[in-house]
């Protein structure tokens, strides 16, 4: 995880063959920014899958690593364990944001702080999720709408926000939706997003 673009060689006889294909399924739809699809899959033990340090992080936002009742086909904690997953392996370090940003590390770890950037620790270290970047640019926009979302929501959540169409997102160039992402790219007010970002709390509390 963490930087990593597959699993560890270390780890890779340990990952059963299901996660490590839900896991590259992820990777490849985060990096084009599309949203995360539940998908069914076999039930699998989280826990023998994952390193103490991968079980810790999920623990952190929330993640139950129990199997599903019954031996269920659809298995939500094995579809998350490989989200959450890839998403930091899809993710950028603060010193890669840096270099396409033309800053210094120390500003990207100060943006996350002050919530003009969305990042997600993870041992130590900063991950920020591809989705609010566009050619080496972040999106316009995206500080105002950053700070109307519950600190609190997992990185999943975010995320799947972002890249999700919203009906409440039509513009007159397409009748179909657009995604929050989609929507700032696009010139939409940032203003409108941040009122649906307060909708999601709300949801979600």
């Amino acid at each position: 995880m963490g930087g990593r673009s597959d699993v560890d060689p270390r780890e890779r006889d340990a990952v059963p063959a299901r996660v490590v294909v839900l896991y590259r399924q992820a990777l490849s739809t985060l990096s084009r920014n599309r949203p995360l699809r539940v998908t069914s899959s076999a039930p699998i033990q989280a826990r023998a899958a994952l390193s103490t340090s991968e079980i810790e992080a999920l623990e952190s936002v929330g993640a139950k690593l129990e199997p599903w009742p019954d031996h269920s086909d659809d298995d939500p904690v094995m579809r998350s364990t490989a989200d959450y997953m890839a998403l930091l392996g899809s993710s950028h370090s603060t010193a890669e944001a840096a270099r396409f940003l033309g800053v210094d590390a120390s500003r990207i770890r100060q943006r996350i702080r002050e919530r003009s950037l969305f990042g997600i620790e993870y041992e130590g270290e900063w991950r920020l999720p591809r989705f609010q970047f566009e050619r080496r640019r972040v999106l316009p926009g995206l500080a105002q709408v950053l700070r109307a979302l519950d600190a609190d929501l997992s990185p999943l959540d975010v995320v799947q926000w972002f890249l999700s169409s919203n009906s409440d997102l039509e513009q007159r160039a397409s009748a179909v939706p657009a995604s929050p992402r989609e929507w700032l790219l696009r010139g939409g007010s940032p203003a409108v997003l941040a009122g649906l970002a307060r909708e999601l709390n709300a949801g979600v509390a």
